[in-house]
């Protein structure tokens, strides 16, 4: 019989080895699942009602946190929504979640007119706390004929249960989310994906919500200054904008806003940045209704670089960093020298929550309505600029009696100064106050040593020489030592009839598009053939024009 290998020599090996790894991990399952179910016999688990000023249940948005760490995935996810990006979720009322026994912080809020909640809790082994939470209304905005809107909503556009949700849980009085997002790939659809999205959500008599909303944008990170066209927000549309022909570069938003002109004539165009390329020709050929100055990169715990293509710093001092505030003093300025070239254009606010680390309203635009609150009422008046811009406090501006939005009419003989009020509301501190006459800052008050809450009336005079505008913004600091403010939109002064008209701002805008010429001449593979670049650069002179129009405007009228 020889020595070789049998089938019996090699299979009690084998055999004997699987015991021993089965044997192994059977009672590492054992160890396992003994060491989660003694976790979960040792969970605390808290049950959370919230409560408004009238004792009335009420969505809110919540987290908890414990080591650290912010807990926002509720025990039942039915009636919630979570933004895994915001470590926050929103509710309809109540919450149910498991936690590791100890010390817990609940954060309750519901969006910029309740005070935020913060509830510390120990918890122990297997307790199940029962916790009612209600919350304080701080100021009531919609009393006062102002309500709130997020002009940058992603998350939830196609689902009305969150779209509500998010109206009432971060109270924010109108949710225009965006059906589509157009960018240089994929299609541009030319319909609705149903005829209801034109009819505005009709949640309450204070919350609404709308569909009929898109952005392009078409941005790259890699882009040189002045490389990317930007994102333009188009809302309140009869019909969708589209091209046959699209891309990156291609066509410019300017000729997509004006088609949505031609067939939407209530729509509202809104700037998610002044600082994107298109902005300086949007804003000259009369495309362009509002500007964000709250915007999605003052995020709710860091403020982030410009870039991503925006056009470059184009005068000494100026830079897209959020070191040193650069940013936030860039969007600021742009803003004011569109106004100065004369462009009558509004302030707005967005969170981008789905793309954002925000909740919806972290950044909003509030909007002066009389009577009855509608959608339409809304865009009207955001369109016509009776509104401020905030990320926290609540600013009200008055010249002469006219508010934001409105003209006043003067003759350059009578001598009379203007009388100004400002009035700020804020349960947090705040930094300043500062009057914006004509892109410089007219007066400013400290309020530093103020405190909080505060609910301030300021007043001073001006005595103005030449058309321009005046507004007010209010300066704290965020948790990561930046500016946030809120910002009105302008009253305007006409002088003796004039426009306004600046040519040292209008000589900045023709550098910028200086840049663009430049950009779209130096390489063909940006669009899709010659005739459509050269159709691009004719564009461009249509607002090259404009601009020297009233550099000339200036020099003739108010000696620049």
């Amino acid at each position: 019989m020889g020595h070789g290998l049998t089938w019996q020599r090699i299979r009690w090996p084998i055999v004997k080895r699987c015991k021993f790894y089965m044997t192994r991990l059977h009672t590492t399952c054992l160890i396992l699942f003994s060491v989660l179910a003694f976790a979960k016999a040792e969970a605390a688990r808290i049950l959370v009602s919230v409560f408004d000023e009238h004792g009335q249940e009420t969505p809110a948005r919540a987290w908890v946190e414990q080591g650290g760490r912010h807990h926002f995935q509720p025990a039942d996810s039915t009636n919630a929504t979570v933004y895994a990006r915001d470590e926050s979720f929103s509710f309809d009322g109540r919450f149910e979640m498991e936690l590791s026994p100890g010390a817990v912080v609940l954060h309750v809020e519901k969006g910029k007119e309740y005070e935020p909640v913060m509830i510390p809790l120990t918890l122990t082994a297997n307790e199940k706390r029962r916790k009612s939470v209600n919350l304080r209304r701080w100021i009531d905005m919609p009393a006062l004929g102002w309500y709130s809107a997020d002009l940058h909503v992603h998350l939830g556009q196609n689902d009305p249960r969150v779209l509500k949700q998010l109206a009432l849980a971060d109270d924010v009085h109108l949710v225009p989310a965006f059906t589509y997002w157009l960018r240089g790939r994929g299609a541009w659809l030319p319909k609705w994906p149903s005829e209801g999205i034109t009819q505005p959500i009709i949640i309450d008599d204070r919350h609404v919500i709308t569909r009929n909303n898109i952005e392009i944008e078409r941005i790259d990170r890699r882009a040189v200054p002045g490389g990317s066209l930007g994102a333009t927000f188009l809302f309140n549309l009869a019909k969708p904008v589209t091209a046959p022909v699209h891309g990156e570069h291609f066509p410019l938003d300017t000729d997509l806003c004006r088609g949505a002109l031609t067939h939407s004539p209530d729509v509202v165009i809104d700037s998610d940045k002044p600082s994107w390329a298109e902005t300086v020709i949007n804003a000259a050929l009369g495309n362009l209704h509002t500007v964000q100055v709250c915007h999605n990169h003052y995020s709710r715990r860091k403020t982030l670089d410009g870039g991503w293509g925006m056009i470059g710093p184009l005068a000494s001092g100026e830079s897209n960093a959020a070191a040193n505030d650069g940013l936030f003093h860039r969007t600021d300025d742009l803003y004011y020298r569109l106004l100065n070239c004369g462009f009558r254009l509004g302030v707005s606010g967005g969170s981008a929550i789905g793309v954002m680390p925000m909740p919806t309203g972290h950044h909003r635009v509030y909007a002066r309505i009389d009577g009855e609150f509608t959608a339409e009422k809304m865009w009207q008046s955001i369109k016509a600029g009776k509104s401020f811009a905030t990320t926290g406090p609540m600013l009200f501006l008055m010249m002469d009696g006219k508010r934001p939005g409105a003209s006043i009419d003067r003759s350059s003989k009578p001598v009379t100064p203007l009388k100004l009020s400002a009035k700020v509301r804020s349960i947090d501190s705040l930094e300043a106050l500062e009057i914006i006459h004509n892109g410089k800052i007219h007066k400013r008050v400290d309020l530093s040593a103020l405190g909080a809450p505060m609910n301030q009336t300021f007043t001073t005079t001006l005595l103005p020489e030449r058309s321009g505008w005046v507004a007010a913004r209010a300066l704290y600091r965020a948790t990561d030592g930046r500016l946030r403010q809120a910002h009105t939109s302008p009253v305007y002064l006409e002088i003796d009839g004039q426009p306004i008209a600046f040519a040292e701002d209008a000589q900045y805008m023709l550098r910028w598009i200086d840049v663009l010429e430049r950009i779209a001449r130096s390489g063909s593979s940006r669009f899709p053939d010659v005739k459509n670049r050269d159709e691009v650069l004719r564009t461009y002179g249509e607002a090259r024009r404009r601009y020297g129009e009233i550099v000339e405007t200036a020099k003739r009228v108010w000696g620049d």
